[in-house]
């Protein structure tokens, strides 16, 4: 329907309805006439009569020199609007979906607080510093495609053919997993795969088996889609599924990282892998294969994965490039059964037409060059002796007093105190803080803690001298506590305790 009201008018009421919604604040600069007026198509005597006649509703603020300003936000009925219309008082939200309501918006990592002398060493944050070489030859192979005349446009949904063939390559060579590019599905990284796969296998109320502990995205993944989650301990050698078969029995699905379990690092041996496939079989159940870390080994040649185990199309293998290469790279992959192959696409079509595509070719001409494969290389060759540097720092003065699981990939530590009480956590990362060194509690991903405190410690950013200095300062830092635990119990007795002089 035409208005009739003058141009003027019907913009200077766009923005009153902007500022009566909240979304000019009040203080904010609106743009200059010249530019509102190009953007809009308008005379620039249009805005500037829009601006006047809301200047003398008090909506704006005319500073010489400097522009127009919103001055207030009128609660009341906005000019224009029908005497009849009810003023809001408040704003009802929506009534949500089950999903947003048990959706929880990862809480952001707190600032870093700094040590007294300084910038203290960060162990909390799982920072890897990308290799000069690594860029460089990502900028060349960028270049090199840009220049092509066939240079890529829109994004393939299953993921760019060439991408699909040199991961395949790739996986058969190093991996031993020979798998048809077809059955690759290219995803923006390993949280896309587990939401994806959530939704294609599940519905609300079906059992899903989560390692405890896990990474809490995991576990939230599934909780938030409706899932029932049934915590499955791991020990040493990852997950048994013998001893859990009892408490997994009706499930739908169970979510492994066998080859380098987070945050513990266990490595789950072939016998255990082999129990779980058929277990698998016998109860209709399909299997996540987290490849988390597996890449980044030292020492050690991994086990079979699931996937080359796997004989009747129940393993579902997801990896990340971004842990590989570098974490601004949001690219994943998927290893999907080909009967369920369809049934991912179509859904994976509703969430996106397909990940970025530059990224996808430049990734593939990475790998066929053998560049990808060098970066990790390097990677694990610079992990093996920081992590020497740090467990030997903290193993000489604790000895008995800690406990560590995973030796043989990842980077990061996971470090049980089992003579600290969980109730003393604030404690050590305050002290460790006061010492120099930031670290960060494991509770997070145990959706049990136990009664001990537990450390995640990355090192993978932190120089070899550096973990060395904080290995010596975080065993200071447990022996300050400990000795502080000890007094408060010897004062604790000493005050319950009857006198012994008493007659």
């Amino acid at each position: 329907m035409q208005n009739d009201e003058p141009m003027y008018v019907q913009f200077a009421e766009s923005i009153r309805r902007d500022i009566d919604s909240g979304r000019f604040q009040v203080g904010a600069r609106l743009p200059g006439t010249r530019s509102m007026s190009v953007a809009l198509g308008v005379s620039r005597t249009v805005v500037l009569m829009a601006y006047s006649l809301l200047e003398s509703e008090g909506y704006l603020e005319s500073r010489a020199g400097s522009g127009a300003y919103v001055c207030a936000r009128r609660s009341g009925v906005s000019a224009g609007k029908a005497p009849s219309e009810e003023r809001v008082d408040a704003i009802k939200v929506p009534r949500l979906s089950r999903l947003a309501k048990r959706a929880v918006r990862p809480a952001l990592p707190e600032a870093p607080m700094l040590a007294p002398e300084g910038e203290a060493i960060d162990l909390a944050q799982p920072r890897v510093k990308s290799d000069y070489r690594s860029l460089k030859a990502w900028m060349q192979n960028l270049t090199t495609l840009l220049r092509r005349r066939d240079a890529p446009d829109f994004p393939e949904l299953q993921g760019a053919v060439d991408l699909r063939k040199a991961v395949a390559s790739y996986l058969s060579i190093e991996r031993a997993i020979e798998v048809d590019p077809d059955d690759i599905l290219i995803v923006s990284g390993a949280q896309q795969a587990r939401d994806l796969i959530a939704r294609v296998l599940l519905d609300e109320g079906d059992g899903v088996g989560v390692e405890e502990p896990c990474h809490w995205s995991v576990r939230h993944t599934y909780e938030a889609l409706g899932a029932r989650i049934v915590p499955c301990q791991v020990d040493p050698h990852g997950m048994d599924i013998n001893r859990h078969a009892t408490a997994l029995d009706g499930i739908r699905l169970i979510n492994v990282a066998p080859s380098f379990q987070f945050p513990t690092g266990a490595v789950m041996p072939e016998e255990r892998r082999r129990a779980l496939l058929r277990w698998a079989y016998a109860h209709d159940a399909c299997l996540v294969e987290d490849d988390f870390d597996c890449e980044h080994r030292f020492g050690t040649r991994a086990c079979p994965s699931l996937w080359s185990l796997d004989r009747h199309g129940r393993v579902i293998h997801v990896s990340s490039f971004a842990r590989s290469l570098f974490p601004a790279l949001q690219l994943g992959y998927m290893l999907v059964p080909r009967q369920l192959r369809e049934q991912f696409l179509a859904v994976k079509w509703l969430a996106d037409r397909g990940s970025i595509s530059m990224q996808q070719h430049v990734l593939a001409m990475c790998i066929l060059s053998g560049q990808y494969l060098r970066d990790l290389r390097r990677i694990a060759h610079r992990l093996a002796p920081r992590h020497r540097a740090l467990h030997d720092a903290l193993q000489q003065p604790l000895g008995n007093a800690m406990q560590v699981i995973g030796t043989v990939a990842g980077g990061s530590l996971f470090l049980h105190l089992p003579q600290l009480p969980r109730s003393a956590t604030g404690a050590l990362l305050a002290e460790a803080l006061a010492h120099g060194v930031l670290i960060r509690s494991a509770e997070r991903f145990h959706r049990t803690p136990p009664n001990h405190v537990t450390l995640v410690l990355s090192y993978a950013g932190v120089s070899e001298a550096n973990l060395k200095r904080a290995g010596a300062r975080i065993a200071e830092a447990y022996r300050a506590v400990e000795r502080r635990l000890s007094a408060a119990r010897f004062e604790e007795t000493c005050v319950t305790e009857p006198s012994l002089t008493a007659v």
